[in-house]
């Protein structure tokens, strides 16, 4: 026995600290080298998520991706998605934004050229003819400017919507396969929404490809996509869940009818991510049948231990989960011995049961 859990040296690798749960770990390092979805059922607190994320750890890296929206020149409604090595999507958005900002400054120069000659020509024109043609003048100059520059801008924002796209999800910074905790989210963030936009009319609007917001079924690509007590989602988001998982893309499309987001749908974008589904007993009976089906057909269903046999072994792995505790807390004082005998005495008591 410790004197202190000060003296236990807590890995940074998250599957070294799962405690009490070997064969589901065992399972977890297949799924990641096989690629395959898991459906963990047990009781809370039995470690569900952090095998989620032991699992994200595993993954391999290098494979990320950045994906991209692009204006469709042909429907504006239909915006093009692009997938680039990762940290290449920034270096693509920051060239269109530089292209775009010279095309604006020629632009300007032109159009401060064209106020000069404005200005000059009905003074011109006075010389030779006299006030009446040049009042004259003027005014055609000014109207002729306005419905120029009116025409210069509107073409800006055409060209420039066309030209830089919208960097949706950005892996330049990420290290490791993403882990996301899709637990009680709903529809509009797990599958992904289309910001609504009220000035649709005039070319005033935002542009789809703007508006388009990933979901996390997307941000999880090439890595792992955790929901906790899945069967609570609603019918309809886990059949498009199974799509998603079938299929390895979904596209972004708005998620409420009332919302100008309804009309856009994006080219699909890819959802090639691990499922790790968890759940009691009880409410995984409610889980839809086909996505219970491909999980167990395609992957692995394990059952989580809530139990741990009384022997020194067992005994030292409780004080390694103290001293994990304490370090993830940061604010709790370390235990000595007489502190680490309660909780072993505590667990003992929580199974009623000898041994």
């Amino acid at each position: 026995m410790v004197k202190t859990t000060k003296e236990i040296k807590v890995s940074d690798k998250t599957y070294e600290t799962v405690i009490g749960q070997d064969k589901a770990l065992e399972i977890a390092k297949k799924a990641a080298k096989q690629r395959r979805n898991v459906l963990l059922i047990g009781d809370p607190g039995t470690g569900k998520s952090l095998l989620g994320q032991a699992l994200a750890e595993l993954l391999p890296s290098e494979k990320l991706v950045d994906i991209l929206s692009y204006d469709n020149p042909i429907d504006e409604n239909t915006p093009l998605i692009k997938t680039v090595p990762k940290g290449q999507g920034k270096e693509i958005v920051s060239k269109a934004r530089l292209q775009a900002l010279t095309s604006f400054k020629k632009q300007s120069t032109f159009i401060f050229i064209l106020v000069i000659l404005s200005m000059v020509t009905p003074w011109l024109i006075r010389k030779q003819y006299g006030d009446i043609m040049a009042a004259a003048s003027l005014i055609g100059s000014m109207i002729f400017l306005g419905a120029f520059i009116l025409f210069l801008n509107i073409n800006r924002r055409v060209k420039t919507a066309s030209r830089v796209p919208k960097l949706l999800i950005d892996n330049s910074q990420t290290k490791k396969s993403p882990f996301m905790d899709a637990s009680g989210a709903h529809a509009g963030a797990l599958l992904g929404d289309v910001l609504h936009d009220p000035l649709q009319s005039g070319g005033l609007g935002t542009p789809g490809y703007e508006r388009l917001i990933p979901g996390m079924i997307h941000k999880a690509n090439k890595g792992v996509l955790f929901i906790d007590e899945i069967a609570n989602l609603k019918p309809e988001a886990q059949q498009e869940l199974l799509t998603a998982i079938q299929e390895k893309k979904y596209p972004i499309t708005g998620q409420s009818e009332r919302s100008s987001g309804a009309m856009v749908r994006s080219d699909p974008v890819p959802t090639d991510f691990i499922l790790i589904a968890a759940g009691n007993l009880e409410t995984i009976k409610h889980i839809h049948p086909a996505l219970r089906s491909r999980i167990r057909g395609y992957g692995y269903e394990v059952y989580m231990n809530n139990e741990m046999d009384d022997n020194p072994e067992n005994r030292k792995k409780i004080i390694q989960f103290i001293a994990q505790e304490i370090k993830k807390d940061g604010k709790i004082s370390h235990f000595r011995e007489d502190a680490i005998n309660e909780i072993i005495e505590e667990a003992r008591k929580r199974k009623t049961k000898q041994g």
